[in-house]
């Protein structure tokens, strides 16, 4: 019984850790995909806004989505790889699409793909509004198709992201989280 309990009380203790760790990266995570998401979204071209049509800068707002999630994950701001004291494992891939529905002011549309290594950029027709997106762990689809599918009703960006979050005891967790947000214009 001596030597049991310690070793009860280990796993105990090691499965609370675990189960704190994951909702904590996942809390962490979700948080920060979300203020980046909102903070590439206010990327407004200028004249745009003066105009009273807001147009979302894609290119801006991918460099401000990498600078906040970077800020927040304490991971290098170039690179993405994980900064000493970060909880991330390993750098992150995401996902970014910025959709402003026609080229009027911007150009109607483009998607950023970081898989860890490199950056990908797609540009994208516009349909106009409202435009669906599926959202799945690995990408955002126009059109709707994916486990999840949100839609945008003005312009607006939809991420990914995608990493291995530290764990205890050496066990890492992947983990993905994903945020929409979209100008919202009071007339």
């Amino acid at each position: 019984m001596v030597i049991l309990l310690p070793l009860l009380m280990f796993l105990i203790a090691g499965t609370a850790q675990y189960t704190r760790f994951v909702a904590q990266s996942d809390v962490d995570l979700g948080q920060a995909v979300a203020e980046a998401a909102r903070a590439a979204a206010s990327c407004v071209v200028e004249r745009s806004q003066a105009e009273g049509e807001p147009r979302i800068d894609p290119d801006k707002a991918n460099l401000v989505f990498v600078s906040v999630l970077a800020k927040n994950l304490g991971l290098d701001p170039v690179t993405l790889s994980p900064l000493p004291g970060s909880g991330m494992a390993g750098t992150p891939g995401y996902v970014l699409v910025v959709y402003n529905g026609d080229d009027r002011y911007a150009p109607v549309g483009k998607k950023y793909v970081f898989n860890g290594a490199g950056l990908a950029v797609e540009d994208l027709a516009g349909e106009g509004f409202p435009r669906s997106f599926g959202v799945s762990k690995y990408d955002v689809l126009p059109g709707g198709a994916g486990a999840r599918v949100t839609v945008l009703e003005a312009p607006g960006v939809v991420a990914v992201v995608t990493g291995r979050a530290k764990g205890v005891m050496g066990s890492d967790a992947e983990t993905t989280r994903w945020a929409a947000a979209r100008i919202v214009v009071r007339t």
